[in-house]
C-alpha cells in the first residue's frame, strides 16, 4: 500500500532543561548564565509552544519524521514528543549526545506506527571547539519495508562573522560529503534526505563545493560523486527568502537536500520537490514577519513566542 512519509525540520532555539536539572558540573557552569530563570514551569510553557505548532504541521496531521536541533538531551526532546498528542500518532524520540561545548544535540522524533528507524550513526566534526555531531537513521517505512536514511545538521554558527566562521561549515560540508559517500559505498541508489540548520545559505561554498549541494537535478542524477540536490533554491526568489531573519536579511539557513536515489524515476521512494516549503503559521509570525522567537529570561523572554527559525516541511512519495 503506497504511503507518502511528511517530513519536517525546526531548530528549535535553545530548549534547555531547567536550570535546576542535574548536569556535568563543568556544561552547569557553561550555562549558569544563560540559564537564569529558566525554570520548571518556563521550559514547560516553551514546549508547549513548541508543540502546538507542530500539531499544526501538515493540515493538523502532524509529520511522521521530525528532524530538531538546538536541544539540550533526550530528556526535553521526549517532553516535546509528549505533548504532540495526535490521533493516532505514536511520536518516539531517537537522540543522540553531542559533544558541543554548549551541550545542544540534534534529535529525531518520528511516529513509531509509520517509521523503523535501525543503524543509527554518528560522525565527530574534528574542529577546535567542539560542535555538533552529524547524526543519521535508517528509516524504514512500516507500510512498505522501503527505506532511506535520514540525517540530522546543526553547523558551526556564524557567531564570529559570516566570512570569519566559514572555514568551520567548509570543513563540515566536507565531512558530510564524506559520511554522504560512506553511506552510499554500498549502494549507489539509497535515498538520503539530509536536513538541518546549515548555518549558510545554499549559495555558500561550503554547501556547493565541499558538500557538493546543487540546483540541478539531473547533474546530481547523472554524477560519480555523492552530489546532493538542495530543495531549497526556488524558493531563494521569494519576498521572504529564509528561515531566520537577521535585522532585516533574511537568511535560507535551514534546508533540506537529498542524493539521487531520491530522485530517480525507479526508485520507490521519491522526494516530492514541489512540496518543499517554510512553515509560516501566523501565529508564529513576529514583527515584519519573522519568527517569533521565545528567548529566555536571561534575554529578552517572550513567552507567547516559539523559535527563532521557521520550519520546512517535504514530503517523501513511496510506491
Amino acid at each position: 500500500m503506497p504511503a507518502d512519509i511528511r517530513v519536517a525540520w525546526w531548530n528549535l532555539e535553545n530548549l534547555f532543561d531547567s536550570s535546576g536539572a542535574q548536569r556535568d558540573p563543568e556544561l552547569a557552569g557553561q550555562l549558569k548564565a544563560e540559564l537564569k530563570g529558566w525554570t520548571v514551569p518556563v521550559r514547560d510553557r516553551k514546549l508547549d509552544q513548541l508543540a502546538s505548532i507542530v500539531k499544526l504541521m501538515f493540515a493538523g496531521a502532524g509529520p511522521d519524521l521530525l528532524g530538531v536541533c538546538e536541544v539540550e538531551n533526550e530528556g526535553v526532546v521526549q517532553m516535546l514528543a509528549n505533548r504532540l498528542t495526535l490521533a493516532g500518532r505514536n511520536y518516539q524520540v531517537l537522540d543522540h549526545d553531542s559533544p558541543d561545548a554548549r551541550g545542544i544535540d540534534v534529535s529525531f522524533i518520528y511516529d513509531g506506527n509509520v517509521l523503523t528507524p535501525t543503524n543509527p550513526g554518528h560522525q565527530v566534526v574534528v574542529k577546535r571547539t567542539a560542535t555538533r555531531d552529524i547524526f543519521w537513521a535508517t528509516m524504514t517505512v512500516a507500510a512498505t519495508g522501503h527505506s532511506f536514511v535520514a540525517v540530522a545538521n546543526h553547523w558551526p554558527a556564524r557567531s564570529e562573522g559570516q566570512y570569519e566562521s566559514e572555514p568551520y561549515r567548509m570543513l563540515t560540508g566536507e565531512t558530510l560529503s564524506f559520511v554522504l559517500a560512506t553511506l552510499l559505498d554500498e549502494d549507489v541508489d539509497l535515498p538520503v534526505l539530509t536536513m538541518g540548520d546549515f548555518n549558510d545559505e545554499p549559495y555558500d561554498r561550503a554547501m556547493q563545493e565541499y558538500l557538493l549541494g546543487s540546483n540541478d537535478p539531473a547533474r546530481v542524477r547523472n554524477a560519480r560523486t555523492p552530489r546532493v540536490l538542495n530543495l531549497m533554491w526556488s524558493m531563494l526568489g521569494t519576498d521572504e527568502p529564509g528561515t531566520f531573519r537577521f535585522g532585516s536579511t533574511w537568511n535560507m539557513l535551514d534546508q533540506f537536500l537529498v542524493t539521487k536515489g531520491a530522485l530517480r524515476q525507479a526508485s520507490t521512494l521519491k522526494v516530492d520537490r514541489s512540496s518543499v516549503s517554510i512553515f509560516r503559521p501566523s501565529v508564529m509570525r513576529g514583527s515584519g514577519g519573522a519568527p517569533r522567537r521565545f528567548g529566555r529570561p536571561a534575554k529578552q523572554l517572550d513567552t507567547d513566542g516559539y523559535s527563532d527559525h521557521f520550519p520546512i516541511t517535504v514530503e517523501l512519495r513511496v510506491s
